[in-house]
């Protein structure tokens, strides 16, 4: 299974209801994963997000120092989804995978700092493309776009089988250019 990084880009309510939603965004592709949590996972990725843990440790600060004392977290990963549930797995540094919640597993992440990661069929079926302008004024999510005129790297192996496909439908790059 591949697994693809993800930015984390906070919560944030979506639709009439207001509902709490998760947002990570696949780089590469402009797209973004939204995972709706339950209002008490809401509240936790909040008030971390905004630097205000907690007076006393609660469940999480626990389960982080429990997974510390372990070897610690190397990434969490969410590996599939059904019907709008989103499953994860805690990987700790001995390769052992503990089963999560995604939320739960999220609000992990931002407590110690661990890589969130993607399954790659998960990304393609689940995810939807933003462009950034509409990240911005949806969800004031600001991306850093590259500079207009500025080359932005693309995958090689796409392009040419792009090109291959197009040469078998007999199409060249002279033809797009209108210079046959």
């Amino acid at each position: 299974m591949n697994f693809v990084a993800v930015e984390y880009h906070g919560v944030t309510p979506i639709g009439p209801e207001m509902f709490p939603c998760v947002l990570l965004r696949w780089a590469q592709r402009d797209r973004v994963l939204p995972l709706w949590v339950a209002a008490t996972a809401a509240d936790e990725l909040d008030i971390r997000d905004n630097g205000m843990p907690p007076r006393r440790p609660n469940a999480y600060d626990l389960l982080a120092e429990s997974y510390a004392g372990r070897g610690g977290v190397t990434e969490i990963r969410i590996v599939s989804h059904h019907q709008g549930v989103f499953y994860a797995n805690i990987m700790l540094d001995g390769g052992e995978e503990v089963d999560a919640r995604a939320s739960d597993a999220i609000v992990l992440a931002r407590i110690i700092g661990a890589p969130i990661v993607v399954a790659e069929d998960v990304l393609t079926e689940a995810s939807l493309f933003v462009a950034p302008a509409d990240l911005a004024s949806y969800f004031d999510v600001v991306i850093d776009s590259p500079a207009v005129g500025e080359q932005v790297p693309g995958d090689e192996q796409a392009d040419a089988d792009f090109e291959e496909l197009m040469r078998s439908l007999g199409v060249s790059e002279d033809d797009l250019r209108g210079e046959s």
